[in-house]
């Protein structure tokens, strides 16, 4: 999924000098809130049309820090704005943050609303890159059907399916809600990897589209009771878990 790199900045309307200036100020006060006993160096913000709702700090050629925010960060409330900049100037200087400055902003980026606003970005600025289901050695489209037949009843939803475009040493599959896609680790296509392990990844990320995240307690979950009820159902899963462990 690529960023489109569009950039909004202070030639553009008061409104959005003034969210720059509310984001520039959070800088401020969490720098001094880390007490780098240093003077508060000039710090720039910038919102970006970026695909995700992503944030990085660079130095500029200036020397001042440069925030890349994300525009979806452009009306956030004080206090994420706070905790977003602790979080970001600590691993910056790569000094320790204070507690719960992450699972604040978390919190605030796992509203319902705020939630569905980033997945309606991420469907029109965004594409899925993938490759064909039908792999070397594996077949998501029938592999999906079967476990659709074997375990919904044949009732799912077929998302579209795909392998990953590069192998991942980590991330054997995903569910993207944005582009309604399931992409299995492409690594997993070959003759040597039991169809087991294939079909336990395609299940738990079938079980993603049936099973969306929710927002419970100020927290996203992603995999719920009724989610991890469900993966229970798998045949032989400790021994589909022990395989992919091995790989």
């Amino acid at each position: 999924m690529a960023d489109k790199p569009g950039t909004s900045n202070r030639n553009s309307a008061p409104e959005e000098r003034v969210a720059i200036r509310r984001a520039e100020s959070a800088f401020r006060r969490a720098f001094r809130e880390l007490d780098f006993d240093a003077p508060v160096p000039s710090i720039e913000v910038r919102f970006r049309q970026y695909a995700r709702m992503r944030s990085k700090l660079v130095i500029a050629r200036s020397g001042s820090i440069q925030a890349n925010l994300s525009d979806l960060l452009r009306d956030a409330p004080a206090d994420a704005l706070d905790s977003l900049a602790v979080t970001l100037l600590a691993k910056f200087y790569r000094k320790p943050a204070r507690d719960g400055a992450r699972e604040r902003f978390d919190e605030w980026a796992s509203r319902p609303e705020i939630v569905k606003r980033r997945l309606e970005v991420q469907r029109s600025r965004g594409s899925k890159q993938m490759l064909p289901p039908r792999g070397a050695a594996h077949n998501l489209e029938a592999l999906f059907d079967e476990l659709n037949d074997r375990f919904f009843d044949g009732a799912l939803r077929k998302p579209a399916l795909g392998w990953s475009v590069h192998p991942s040493r980590r991330r054997m599959g995903h569910y993207d809600p944005a582009h309604e896609a399931i992409v299995v680790n492409r690594a997993l296509d070959r003759p040597n990897v039991p169809r087991l392990a294939v079909e336990f990844v395609l299940y738990h990320e079938m079980l993603h589209v049936k099973h969306p995240a929710e927002t419970r307690t100020g927290r996203y979950q992603v995999h719920t009771e009724g989610f991890r009820s469900d993966e229970r159902r798998f045949p032989r899963l400790e021994e589909a878990k022990r395989m992919l462990a091995s790989l």
